[in-house]
């Protein structure tokens, strides 16, 4: 998408992001640049994909800290043209968040965790991966 390619200067706010302080000033600052971006935050994934949990808690012990939350984004790319979002999406991945693609994931309407949506749920069962037998956008356990 055109409205999140690096501006001008981008060397200038790479620059600025390495300076600022804190992940929120950080976020402050995806936000003026990038308004609209950062779309929502959730606490956890379905307990129906496991692994994504797993993976989660893995990055956060290799890199030495604690699990935030699912940052859900708009947009997620990083070619050369997106150095910034690439930037601000290691920052958040450094401090302990989950950056995922909004379009990717279904919020269940009972205990709000993040579910794959249906296209990333058949990837995973052909990879056979701990999946619900039946992809829904509800949690097994909300179901009952």
């Amino acid at each position: 998408m055109d409205k999140y390619i690096d501006p001008p200067n981008v060397a200038e706010i790479v620059e600025k992001i390495k300076s600022l302080p804190t992940i929120g000033d950080i976020k402050i600052l995806a936000d003026e640049l990038f308004p609209g971006w950062l779309c929502s935050t959730i606490q956890e994934y379905s307990n129906d994909y496991p692994h994504l949990d797993k993976n989660w808690r893995s990055v956060c012990n290799s890199i030495g800290v604690k699990r935030a939350l699912i940052v859900l984004v708009d947009f997620l790319e990083f070619t050369e043209k997106h150095t910034l979002l690439k930037m601000f999406t290691e920052s958040f991945t450094r401090a302990g968040f989950n950056v995922r693609k909004n379009s990717d994931y279904v919020i269940c309407s009972n205990c709000k965790c993040a579910i794959p949506i249906e296209i990333i749920w058949n990837i995973f069962k052909e990879k056979n991966y701990k999946v619900p037998l039946k992809w829904s956008k509800t949690c097994t356990y909300c179901r009952k």
